[in-house]
């Protein structure tokens, strides 16, 4: 937040940090390598039975409000950090046996950026791709009553149905763990909605809500892929301003990993189709145009590399009309 620094400077009050706030049994549990952030409180008995009896969506989406409005150096003493970290312990107690598939949707994206937002601020992002390994793997949360990190998360419980990366190294450094509240259908929305604060994606999330869920999915991958994709007419092309010339799309990387959320995974062209969907204005007729051609579409598809420069995530306030999309496997016409 601008103008933070200077004024935890001018408070001389210590803020959120590793040096100051980090290895305090009551804040740190180490559970199997895993490095739990939220052990503020310890829930005892009555507590417990308070806690479960919450409304898990609600207390998800509470705590990610409360971790986007901490400022970068928020005092120890703050009502908002102690409000925070409270927040999180209560996710401990939660009872997720009840959620149906769209609410343990919300659910975990909440969590997942939580996560995110809690250990940027005790630790910082991580500022490589080795750095990004250990941060993904370690960092963990308690809720309902199972321990996971950010990339068990991630690959075992929100990516449960949906297809591994391909990538050379995902085999030897991606969690194998199960989780019995894993979700159980894929939505390819889901590649745009997860957010690290990756400079090659959005650093704005919105706080999902299982009513709105479809809306919110259809903003934030608009939002996404209008920020990441790129639709240009190639040089030297067949004619100028569109008609019959070479066009060149450029889409994120995560079209290249996960191929076979948007269809087979045989052709660039799935993942064409389903940039297309969610473009506006000339850039989608230019790019509608050369996937209707009957032969092969003079499309030249590049993949722009991914970049581990991350930095704390900010609210995306989306509207609330309703969406007509559903949670489905497989490409947009799965």
């Amino acid at each position: 937040a601008g103008g933070a620094p200077a004024a935890a400077a001018a408070s001389d009050e210590p803020s959120l940090s590793l040096q100051q706030f980090g290895f305090r049994p009551s804040i740190f549990t180490r559970k199997g390598g895993r490095l739990v952030l939220n052990g503020r409180r310890l829930l005892f008995q009555p507590e417990l039975a308070a806690a479960s009896r919450l409304d898990a969506c609600e207390c998800a989406a509470r705590a990610l409000r409360l971790a986007l409005a901490l400022d970068e150096a928020e005092p120890l003493s703050s009502p908002r950090l102690v409000a925070f970290l409270d927040a999180a312990s209560s996710l401990k107690a939660v009872r997720l046996d009840g959620l149906d598939e769209e609410q343990k949707l919300a659910f975990f994206l909440n969590v997942y950026h939580t996560m995110i937002q809690h250990a940027y601020s005790l630790l910082g992002p991580p500022s490589s791709l080795l750095k990004a390994i250990s941060f993904f793997n370690t960092i963990a949360y308690q809720v309902g009553g199972d321990v996971f990190t950010l990339a068990e998360l991630e690959h075992n419980v929100l990516r449960a149905p949906s297809c591994r990366p391909k990538s050379f190294f995902s085999k030897w450094v991606l969690p194998k763990s199960s989780y019995s509240f894993a979700l159980t259908t894929a939505d390819y929305r889901l590649n745009f909605a997860l957010s690290c604060g990756s400079a090659s994606g959005l650093a704005t999330v919105p706080v999902y809500q299982p009513t709105l869920l479809g809306a919110q999915l259809d903003a934030v991958a608009s939002a996404f892929l209008a920020r990441t994709v790129a639709v240009s007419c190639r040089s030297g092309g067949g004619g100028g301003g569109g008609g019959d010339a070479a066009v060149a799309l450029t889409l994120p990387k995560l079209f290249q990993w996960y191929a076979r959320d948007f269809g087979s995974g045989k052709h660039a062209m799935e993942g064409a189709a389903v940039a297309m969907e969610f473009l506006r204005g000339p850039e989608r007729e230019l790019l509608r145009s050369r996937l209707a051609q009957e032969q092969k579409p003079d499309l030249e598809i590049r993949y722009a590399p991914f970049s581990f420069a991350c930095s704390r995530l900010i609210e995306l306030e989306v509207g609330r009309e309703s969406s007509g999309r559903r949670i489905s496997g497989g490409g947009p016409g799965g």
